[in-house]
Order: C-alpha cells, then structure tokens, then sequence
C-alpha cells in the first residue's frame, strides 16, 4: 500500500513503500537474468554425412562416463531431417549450462525411436560429437567428450554407417 506523506518542510511528498517496490523488482530482474545467464551459449552441431533426408536425428547428450555406459542421457533431442544439404545438417542446441559433455548420435531412418541392428551391427547411421568411427566396439566416453563454454561453440558429429 503506498500513503501520500509530506516531509517535515512540507514542499515535497513521496511516496511510501515506492523504494520497497522498486527494490523488489530490481531484484527480481537480477535474479531472472542470472538464471538465464547460464543458457547463453548456443551449441551448434554439424552432422554429416547421412544417406537420406527421411527420419530423424536422434541426439542424447551424456555428462560423465557412469552415465555413457548405463545408456541413462542427461537430455535427448529429437530432430526432423528439415534443411538437409548435400547430405549434412546443422542443429542447435541452447538449453545446455557449460561444463563436460559427450553426444551420441543415431539416424533414425523408419522413426521407431530405437537404433536398429543387422546381424549384430548397427542398420542405421551412428555417430559421437568430435570423434571419427574407425574401431569396431563401442567407444569410451574421454574419446568424443567436449568442454562447452560460455559462448556460441561447434562440434561435429560424422555419421557412419554398416
């Protein structure tokens, strides 16, 4: 509630209680842009090269090693195939606080949300952000783990396929 006062010399008013409220929502603009600080950077993904334009891309983004090898992702993205250029593709992501972070990859071609196998290997493309596929076993988290900064960073994930 806001009372109209005059002060002692009575030439002036103000209004009470006006400083409270203006220092209630300084602070509640503070507080609003330090926890939107932390989403400031953008990770931009180039995927690349992938066999069609049909189905998804399926990202799960991995913090640590423990979490890798449980297959338990700490965020998984979904993207259409929209864009598609002389068979690769950008994706961003902006939701991602900095820190230590690894991103499996799988080309969902026929979107049954699951990666599917031919004898044993992958029938879809695969792929992990910043590491080239050349060993025939699944790889550990250290090889395509990246840092993620405060600022606008690319990784690249190269897609391959059985």
């Amino acid at each position: 509630m806001f009372l109209f006062m005059w002060n002692k010399t009575k030439r002036i008013h103000k209004f009470q209680g006006m400083n409270k409220l203006k220092h209630i929502f300084i602070l509640g603009l503070f507080h609003l842009s330090v926890s939107l600080a932390g989403y400031a950077q953008i990770l931009k993904i180039d995927i690349y090269p992938l066999k069609t334009n049909e189905g998804l891309i399926n990202l799960t983004v991995y913090r640590d090693k423990e979490t890798f090898a449980a297959e338990t992702p700490y965020r998984t993205y979904l993207f259409k195939k929209a864009g598609l250029e002389i068979n690769k593709i950008t994706v961003s992501i902006s939701d991602l606080d900095p820190g230590t972070y690894g991103i499996a990859l799988f080309d969902d071609v026929n979107r049954n949300g699951k990666i599917d196998y031919c004898l044993f290997v992958p029938c879809e493309g695969f792929g992990f952000s910043n590491y080239e596929f050349k060993k025939r076993r699944k790889p550990e988290f250290e090889w395509f783990a990246f840092e993620l900064g405060d600022s606008t960073q690319t990784v690249r994930i190269p897609v391959f396929y059985f």
